[in-house]
């Protein structure tokens, strides 16, 4: 049987909800083995075996997030000549998401033959222009992701070349509507992160569960560290709301993710 790598990287859940449901779909044709590159481990192995190599991940500022970029310039030699299935998870709209990453990973020789992004539910818990919903108010959406998910495994089964954004129209709104923007700001952002020491009681689940140690708690109190990747995980998951990141204010909802 053939070989699928699944490479994901995942602030909340939705990336890797939209990873595992792609690696279930294609398990018929497929040995499948899901890897998130936020853990500290060698991948080389995974790369070198596998016949198809899925890549998943979030966009920010129609850019592909931090851990992703990392994880393709770390390994790309190993990439060259591979096979590489894209799938990016938004809430709107990003323009040419997928292909942001898929033009970087060609110029490397790797052949990227789909390419597909999947909205999900909203993950920015301090962002009062965008509300937060769990529960039953997202099976909608989640079913819509599911949909799309199934079609996408049904065209790379087939051999079928199915590349979202990679055409001229998407490619302008993803980089002169976002991209262009977002790369000046962040470095900024990614020391924005704040948190409310009146609030923090010093439970350490944000310094456990952050994916790059960007958290340290000193004194019974949590202080970023300014590296942040800007995945939302730690505002979603304190459990006195007192972390923010892009809001000025801690949040009133927190996404507690696809599966809760």
């Amino acid at each position: 049987m053939k070989r699928l790598s699944a490479f994901y990287f995942s602030g909340t859940g939705n990336t890797r909800y939209i990873a595992t449901l792609l690696c279930k779909k294609l398990s018929a044709a497929y040995e499948t083995a899901l890897c998130d590159v936020a853990q500290n481990a060698d991948f080389s192995e995974q790369i070198r075996g596998a016949d198809l190599i899925l890549i998943a991940f979030p966009i920010y500022g129609s850019s592909p997030p931090i851990p992703i970029r990392a994880f393709v310039k770390k390994y790309a030699a190993a990439l060259k000549g591979k096979s590489i299935a894209i799938a990016e998870t938004q809430y709107f709209f990003s323009g040419d998401g997928a292909a942001s990453m898929g033009r970087t990973l060609e110029k490397l020789g790797a052949k990227v033959v789909a390419a597909e992004h999947f909205n999900m539910p909203n993950n920015l818990a301090d962002c009062k222009i965008f509300s937060v919903k769990n529960g039953e108010e997202i099976q909608r959406k989640l079913a819509r992701a599911d949909k799309r998910a199934e079609k996408f495994a049904a065209a790379i089964l087939k051999g079928k070349q199915k590349r979202r954004g990679f055409h001229a129209l998407p490619h302008a709104v993803g980089y002169y509507c976002q991209r262009k923007y977002w790369r000046k700001l962040e470095a900024d952002k990614r020391s924005r992160l704040r948190v409310d020491q009146s609030r923090c009681v010093g439970c350490r689940l944000c310094e456990k569960s952050c994916p790059v140690s960007n958290l340290t708690v000193r004194a019974g109190k949590a202080e970023p560290q300014g590296k942040c990747v800007l995945c939302y995980r730690c505002v979603n998951l304190c459990p006195r709301k007192a972390i923010s990141l892009i809001g000025k204010e801690p949040p009133a909802v927190q996404y507690r993710g696809p599966n809760a």
